[in-house]
């Protein structure tokens, strides 16, 4: 069965899903709500190998725009962060159905994921090496002569050694 025929308009559109990776199932059901031509797999096969030179241009524009544009921004995240938490602030104080402030609960949350965006929270930090390395420390200062021991524990301070 030969591939169905598609307007200029809509190989366009079916390129860049292709580019954009969707599934076939995904592409086909697109179609259908679009009341395009029934694909089935060999015409969508058929429309990569077609425009592959376009698909790849598409795929490398896109990649290249993926992470420079939109929320893949820092400032782009925290700017609609901040307005989405000037928006519960002119409501935080307005109470639901039963009472519940829910919007103030949303306003501080909100707040918080400024706060880690911008990189004022703390993030969990897991200090078990932290403590095996005391504690192999501890160990050694029985062991060792005192300059010896002062050496290890500023290195593995990360600092100098005395003496240099």
């Amino acid at each position: 069965m030969a591939a169905p025929k598609l307007t200029q308009q809509q190989r366009l559109q079916l390129v860049k899903w292709i580019a954009a990776d969707y599934s076939f199932d995904t592409i086909a059901a697109w179609a259908k709500k679009r009341e395009w031509p029934e694909l089935t797999p060999a015409a969508l096969t058929y429309y990569r190998k077609r425009d592959q030179e376009k698909i790849t241009r598409l795929r490398e524009e896109r990649h290249a725009t993926a992470l420079t544009t939109g929320l893949a921004l820092k400032v782009e995240r925290i700017q609609r962060l901040k307005e989405h938490a000037d928006a519960l602030d002119a409501i935080k104080w307005d109470a639901g159905e039963k009472g519940r402030l829910w919007n103030e609960k949303a306003w501080r949350e909100t707040l918080d994921d400024i706060a880690r965006e911008m990189g004022h929270r703390r993030q969990g930090v897991d200090l078990t090496l932290e403590r095996e390395i005391e504690a192999f420390l501890d160990r050694l200062k029985d062991n060792l002569p005192p300059e010896e021991y002062a050496r290890i524990v500023a290195l593995a301070a990360g600092g100098a050694t005395p003496g240099e």
